[in-house]
């Protein structure tokens, strides 16, 4: 990466692996992604080890994502106030110890299902401040021509996590117990906070004028709302993430109850919905720059509703990572679009607010969602919840379609 005239720089593929800096962050970023993803697959799998109960699993859910809720838009506030970086840091110390202290307790006979609980809302907040203040810091690397091809690289790194890290996730669950696993997570935190040190920003923050944090809050909704883009795309996430937080909650539980699946065959099933999802990240760069992305967007999240629907009438692993990776490779190109859309037109002194916000109201119906699941499926088969949240979803977005193309309309003709 060279500096060039006002700011700017050169990026390729060349000079992108032979910059410092970059290398740390990237570094740092795939050990953080490969540990979240071991530790989304493991906790689940304890916690049914434990209770056997679908009710429970929902519930864990629902202590996991309620921080995205509560944490973000305060995170957005500390990512515009303070050194992204050093968040970024704290954060990685925080979680890394936390998830250290669920084997702590095993051995000394004091894990129960509420330490748990408090644990993975802890454990969660610190990875809502983290992933909040990843998404505002990008900006400070790169300018925002550069975006989309940077935040794919990016999510290729997330995918690819999701691939190697289920995979792993089932090997070492089935080898060294879950309780070693959650040694390996803890541990693997602590590479990242060195990358994250050896960093150095090329980009300052935009300056801003100094309010109370509530008024900084405020400041981040108005912005949101007044952006009548980002307004009705929020909304829409906030409908169809009722669909997409059911299946991710119960996914685990539908796997071993309905499919009596093996670890094994759990990390086949994320793993291959990984590979569609790589697939699918190589496609949005394509297919951008021909189209409008909110029309893309739209697209995106119904062929991912549909994916839900399959998931329902899928009979064994194969056919389960079939239909996953419907659902999820659809859904994984339009984080990339949604991303790359925010940080291209919000500007940079608030865009920590407006992603905390955005994260906030969009995940909203995550927690209720997962936990009115859990709780359902112990009345009504959870193929059916499915099959209706399926529905639900693509009735919604076609109710926005037409919505939608009016905004592109006015925003790109």
């Amino acid at each position: 990466m060279h500096l060039c005239g006002e700011g700017t720089f050169k990026l390729d593929q060349t000079t992108i692996f032979q910059n410092r800096n970059l290398i740390f962050y990237f570094l740092g970023t795939i050990l953080f992604k490969l540990g979240d993803k071991v530790y989304l697959i493991a906790i689940p799998w304890l916690v049914y080890d434990l209770t056997q109960s679908s009710s429970i699993m929902g519930s864990m859910f629902l202590f996991q994502t309620l921080p995205l809720i509560i944490i973000s838009p305060i995170a957005g506030i500390m990512a515009d106030r303070f050194p992204r970086k050093k968040i970024m840091i704290y954060c990685a110390i925080i979680q890394g110890c936390l998830v250290l202290l669920i084997p702590i307790l095993y051995r000394a006979d004091m894990l129960a299902i509420p330490f748990i609980f408090l644990l993975g809302f802890l454990i969660a907040s610190a990875g809502a401040c983290f992933n909040v203040t990843n998404g505002t810091i990008i900006p400070q690397l790169f300018t925002k021509d550069q975006l989309m091809r940077v935040n794919s690289f990016f999510q290729f790194i997330d995918t690819s996590s999701v691939f190697f890290g289920s995979m792993i996730a089932g090997l070492l669950i089935s080898t060294i117990g879950i309780y070693a696993v959650f040694i390996v997570i803890g541990c693997s935190y602590f590479p990242i906070i060195i990358s994250l040190i050896m960093i150095t920003l090329i980009h300052k923050m935009d300056q801003q004028t100094r309010t109370t944090s509530w008024q900084s809050l405020k400041d981040g909704a108005m912005y949101l709302w007044n952006l009548t883009i980002l307004r009705s795309l929020t909304w829409l996430v906030l409908v169809v993430n009722i669909a997409n937080g059911a299946l991710v909650s119960m996914l685990v539980f539908f796997s071993r109850d309905e499919l009596g699946m093996t670890s094994h065959e759990l990390g086949w099933v994320y793993g291959g919905a990984a590979v569609a999802q790589i697939a699918g990240i190589l496609l949005v760069n394509l297919i951008n720059k021909r189209n409008n992305p909110l029309q893309l967007m739209v697209i995106t999240l119904s062929i991912s509703a549909f994916g839900i629907i399959g998931t329902a009438l899928s009979w064994d692993w194969i056919s389960l990572m079939i239909f996953i990776a419907i659902q999820s490779a659809p859904v994984i190109m339009f984080n990339v679009l949604n991303k790359t859309f925010r940080q291209q037109v919000v500007p940079s002194y608030i865009l920590g607010r407006v992603n905390g916000m955005m994260m906030m109201i969009g995940l909203a119906s995550l927690p209720l969602a997962g936990f009115l699941t859990g709780m359902m499926s112990e009345v009504v088969n959870i193929r059916w919840i499915f099959v209706t949240l399926g529905l639900v979803s693509l009735y919604t977005i076609f109710r926005f379609r037409t919505l939608g193309t009016q905004i592109v309309k006015t925003t790109f003709e």
